[in-house]
């Protein structure tokens, strides 16, 4: 054992000396990480519409006109469910912005809207919306252009004496029976609805139109907002979650690559000849070697993982998931290597070689194309690569939440696939060096 560990800190003392090595194993793979993320992150905030879906409970002429004016702005991606369960979901699983309830209570009447149309002095906002917390930006322009859609009708209702009329005259109901009022202030109210009428039948408002800052001011007290907590389990909570994961791969690719090259190298310099004449079995030799990538593969993931927990906020949700899938990978690509080492007789024809075998892996298996967002065809192709269960593996433990139960096949596959590829390499090797 202790050739074996001699041999291996051997391999990780020429591997810190070579810059382009270290470059291909840890610069490039970070350089990867923060490039994609910062393109996702850009990626996540609010362009274009905002998505609200809404759910109408008074379904009456006013909501409907009032839910047609809010499909006609060309701010807003407007979508319907039925319930106040199945709209709070939307949210919560982060498909849309916000919701917007529409309570039975609802009236297009501006003396009801300001609260004139009911006798109760406690009545609530006939109007909630629910906000993904997260999303403060797009919950201020929601409250405007809510607000705005919601008074954009009061200007019909000035101009045309008729529906005016009828306005007042509910307001009139109302306002004979509502409690709490003395006779003057009721006399006084009912001056100022006959002045309304008045106005309405000899002034010009065609084409009156509500200001977008009187009407969000208005809309603060009319529109109940509250909060809905997004659901992250089992989502990434930055692109950074994503990205690192598939550099951790890309930095194991590297590793294998260079270990790979350096083997080859040293069996044509005569190193690997100079090493077999030495007291110890060539099993041993192939261990240490094995080792040392093993060892600098695990490395390279800590570095990157710690770049990206302590200067990105990258978050792992189970740690002790981590510290079994790591490894995993590790012995996997060790195990790759050793196949690498043997496609070619010169060390650029395993070079070549070893990029030409692992590039579409690494495409295919989600190096460039996230995981997550491959369509379902590519992700069952993907199946194939060893760079997606190494990946699907990390993300388990960072991000997606899975149990040690649901990682236990990907794991097997990468312990698998490290015992078959390193036994298939050791094979061959003795096959060339008898």
């Amino acid at each position: 054992m202790g050739i074996i560990v001699t041999l291996a800190i051997k391999d990780l003392k020429l591997l810190m000396r070579d810059r382009m090595a270290l470059f291909w194993s840890a610069a490039f793979p970070l350089m990867f990480a923060l490039f994609f993320g910062s393109i996702f992150g850009g990626e996540s905030g609010s362009k274009g519409k905002i998505s609200l879906v809404i759910v109408d409970q008074a379904q009456s002429s006013d909501s409907k006109s009032f839910v047609e004016r809010l499909s006609n702005s060309e701010s807003l991606d407007v979508d319907f469910v039925s319930g106040l369960q199945a709209a709070e979901s939307l949210v919560s699983q982060g498909k849309r912005v916000a919701y917007l309830r529409i309570r039975a209570e609802f009236s297009g009447s501006v003396f009801e809207l300001m609260g004139g149309g009911s006798g109760d002095d406690t009545s609530e906002a006939t109007l909630e919306l629910g906000v993904d917390p997260t999303r403060s930006a797009e919950r201020g322009m929601l409250v405007g252009l809510v607000s705005q859609s919601l008074f954009s009708g009061l200007g019909a209702q000035f101009s045309d004496p008729t529906v005016m009329a009828k306005q007042v005259e509910t307001a009139k109901g109302s306002l004979a029976s509502a409690r709490g009022l003395e006779p003057e202030q009721k006399q006084a109210l009912l001056g100022l609805f006959d002045a309304l009428e008045e106005f309405s039948a000899q002034a010009d408002t065609t084409g009156m139109q509500a200001d977008s800052g009187l009407s969000a001011g208005l809309g603060e007290g009319l529109i109940e907002t509250k909060e809905v907590g997004v659901d992250t389990r089992g989502k990434p909570r930055s692109p950074f979650q994503i990205t690192f994961p598939s550099a951790m791969i890309w930095g194991l690719m590297g590793v294998a690559t260079t270990f790979a090259t350096s083997l080859v190298r040293e069996r044509t310099a005569g190193t690997l000849l100079r090493l077999q004449v030495a007291p110890m079995r060539r099993s041993q030799l192939l261990a240490g070697k094995g080792l040392a990538c093993f060892l600098a593969g695990l490395g390279i993931c800590a570095f990157l993982l710690s770049v990206g927990v302590i200067a990105l906020g990258v978050e792992i949700g189970n740690v002790g998931l981590l510290l079994i899938a790591l490894p995993c990978a590790a012995a996997c690509f060790t195990g790759l290597m050793m196949v690498l080492a043997v496609l070619g007789k010169t060390e650029a024809a395993v070079a070549g070689s070893s990029w030409a075998l692992m590039m579409p892996m690494a495409m295919l298996g989600g190096g460039m194309i996230p995981l997550i967002a491959m369509p379902q065809w590519m992700l069952c192709a993907s199946s194939v690569s060893p760079f997606k269960w190494a990946i699907f593996a990390i993300e388990g433990a960072i991000w997606r939440d899975l149990t040690i139960s649901q990682l236990a096949l990907p794991l097997a596959i990468l312990l698998g696939l490290a015992a078959l590829l390193y036994a298939v390499g050791v094979a061959i090797f003795h096959r060339h060096a008898n």
